[in-house]
């Protein structure tokens, strides 16, 4: 870090875009692991598959045959649109020359969109890095604020060259002794010497709590977004259990939606390549879908016993 910032051939805005850049990964991350995929050809990156689903512009990829070989690329408009306006086949581009034009999803190819929206992640993604950024940055200015920076005006130079030394040798407990009395006699016979005006407020590292507690709000308010649930958030005092409830119960719509597409991409991977492939939710979120579904049996005994 210290590198980072003393860093003399980055800008103040390279080192903005990179802060934001570590967050937006951080957070792409978070989304890539949800699923995992077994049983595709060895030629296929699976977790390329929910980078560009997370990513690209129509939030969707697709798998062909190129000379043999299986190739995963992100998806674009390639012929009519249906009566719902979705495109009826599909150009699959590469970052190389191989690319397929008229790509039919079960077919000649197997489509994976992101939800059934039809829509890619990158407006979320880009606008809570925008916001843990602006986080990272008050509370930078708060840690630096609060500081105890003395500012001290002297009567001339030679007692602020004293002082100086004085105060290089302070950093390492190092005496100081000097024969000079311009540094003894300051503020005497009601001469002031030198005025000392202290900049910065150490009270100000009390109000980084209030930034953290925001921090940790929105950082559960992503996780709950796609199912996750923020064990160190608490719940508010004045929410009941149902409401708690209520509130697992509704973030596990997005997951499920993003589920039902892959599973329809692999039921298509698997009749075009006569392969076995399967997706199912990573280890993290199978333990937070199984506290999904213990809280709705528990909300449904607590019912039946109420009857």
């Amino acid at each position: 870090m210290y590198i980072f910032d003393k860093a003399p051939f980055l800008t103040t805005k390279q080192k903005k875009f990179l802060r934001e850049n570590d967050i937006f990964c951080n957070l792409l991350l978070f989304l890539s692991s949800m699923f995992e995929y077994e049983g595709f050809d060895e030629t296929i990156k699976t977790e390329w598959i929910e980078f560009y689903c997370h990513l690209s512009y129509m939030g969707c990829c697709g798998i062909f045959e190129y000379n043999g070989k299986q190739v995963l690329g992100y998806c674009s408009e390639g012929g009519m649109l249906d009566e719902y306006g979705q495109p009826e086949m599909f150009n699959i581009n590469t970052l190389s020359v191989q690319n397929k034009q008229k790509c039919v999803d079960g077919v000649n190819s197997a489509i994976c969109w992101n939800n059934s929206l039809h829509r890619n992640d990158l407006v979320i993604l880009n606008r809570f890095t925008e916001k843990f950024n602006l986080l990272d940055t008050c509370e930078t200015c708060l840690i630096k604020f609060a500081r105890l920076f003395p500012v001290i005006e002297v009567d001339d130079s030679r007692i602020e060259h004293e002082l100086k030394t004085a105060f290089k040798n302070s950093e390492n407990g190092e005496p100081f002794t000097f024969t000079s009395k311009g540094l003894s006699k300051l503020g005497v016979d009601g001469q002031p010497g030198m005025n000392i005006q202290q900049l910065g407020d150490y009270t100000a590292v009390d109000k980084i709590q209030y930034l953290s507690t925001y921090y940790n709000d929105l950082l559960r308010r992503f996780y709950q977004m796609f199912g996750m649930q923020y064990e160190n958030s608490f719940k508010q005092a004045q929410q009941s259990v149902e409401e708690v409830t209520a509130d697992s119960v509704a973030a596990w719509i997005r997951p499920n939606d993003m589920l039902k597409c892959r599973q329809a991409f692999v039921d298509s991977y698997n009749k075009v390549f006569s392969r076995n492939a399967s997706v199912r939710l990573s280890d993290a979120w199978s333990k937070g879908y199984d506290k999904y579904m213990s809280s709705i049996n528990n909300e449904d005994i607590e019912e039946g016993g109420a009857e």
